[in-house]
């Protein structure tokens, strides 16, 4: 792994445990194991490293939802399905870049409320397109109602999800599962044609 990425690595992971006002330069360096000063060379302030954290996990999260529609589905039901469980596997984790979207979404840093909200928003506003698209082909092949809006569709899925986000912090990955098929059903059921 490269400097750099150990140094956005760690910064996430900090970031994502201390918040942005207890996180230090200091301790970003101590974690990669660099000098303070080799830090400097890489980013000019913590604000800087911040906002690269912020912009690689925006970015990494439109791949991810890109990824997820990337399987082995042979109908429509499945290929969403599977993207589906791809989403709720991938909250389940508690890894720190989920950690440090939902610090972030909810709580951006003091001064920072508007460009931290505008870079995560566009993430998202990516991540429903990609969503969107699926939803049109399936359209188009008769496999999902238009009734339901793409909009609308994407609005649901994403709202189910983020349902679930907040139940990854007091239930295991067994009852996550549970609710997240119970959800998926009536999702499905709402949308197909």
């Amino acid at each position: 792994m490269h400097t750099k990425e150990k140094i956005l690595l760690e910064g996430m992971e900090l970031f994502a445990t201390l918040g942005y006002n207890g996180t230090s330069m200091t301790k970003i360096a101590d974690r990669v194991g660099l000098q303070k000063s080799s830090l400097y060379a890489h980013y000019n302030s913590k604000e800087e490293l911040f906002f690269d954290v912020t912009t690689k996990i925006a970015s990494d999260y439109v791949h991810f939802v890109k990824s997820t529609f990337e399987n082995e589905g042979q109908t429509t039901e499945e290929k969403l399905h599977l993207s589906f469980q791809a989403h709720v596997k991938d909250l389940a984790n508690h890894d720190s870049s989920i950690e440090f979207y939902n610090r972030f979404s909810s709580y951006p840093p003091k001064g920072f409320e508007n460009k931290v909200l505008a870079l995560l928003r566009e993430s998202e506003e990516q991540a429903r397109a990609v969503f969107k698209e699926e939803i049109t082909k399936a359209q188009e092949t008769g496999a999902v109602t238009e009734e339901v809006s793409p909009e609308e569709a994407a609005r649901a899925f994403y709202g189910l999800l983020d349902g679930l986000s907040y139940e990854t912090s007091y239930y295991g990955m067994d009852i996550i599962e549970k609710h997240g098929e119970s959800m998926w059903k009536v999702f499905w059921r709402g949308v197909r044609a």
